[in-house]
């Protein structure tokens, strides 16, 4: 395999990783949205009945609601939510992009193309991703979750190893 075809199927790699991690990213935040917004339904609906029953535990109760209260306060300023759309965009984005990817793959393992075209393709895809990247995130900080992209690296490589292998 030529130095182009190595960096272009590293970039097959890649791309693929990404689009798994975006959707476990976003499967992640999900989950964290829904879990706060059912911690707050159920505190503060359980803990008004809770507070008639249990008058031993009033300062739990009261703690307990104070508590839902700070997290519905602070919840605007919770970032889970906030990234869902960027990322579930992005994520489209990425797929489209790494399936034309794999599409071209075919003419680059077999030599069907040269190494400038092999180049310029993947300046091409390489460009692509970036755009896609800049218009869902915008300004947007996405931190990096290392067990999420572990988790991304070992799916992407059984994908390949199952797709091209």
């Amino acid at each position: 395999m030529s130095q182009y075809q190595q960096k272009y199927w590293s970039l097959i790699r890649e791309l693929k990783t990404h689009v798994i991690y975006l959707h476990n990213y976003a499967a992640r935040s999900e989950w964290w949205d829904k879990a706060i917004n059912i911690l707050l339904a159920i505190t503060s609906s359980s803990s008004i009945a809770a507070w008639a029953i249990w008058q031993e535990y009033q300062l739990l109760w009261a703690v307990i609601i104070a508590l839902s209260q700070v997290v519905t306060a602070i919840k605007p300023f919770l970032p889970f939510k906030q990234r869902l759309k960027p990322i579930s965009d992005l994520n489209d984005q990425i797929q489209d992009i790494s399936l034309d990817c794999e599409r071209h793959w075919f003419s680059v393992a077999e030599g069907e193309l040269t190494e400038k075209e092999i180049h310029d393709l993947y300046i091409s895809l390489k460009d692509k991703s970036l755009k896609a990247e800049k218009k869902a995130l915008k300004d947007l900080v996405l931190p990096k979750k290392k067990k999420i992209l572990q988790e991304a690296e070992k799916e992407a490589e059984q994908y390949l190893v199952n797709t091209y292998y």
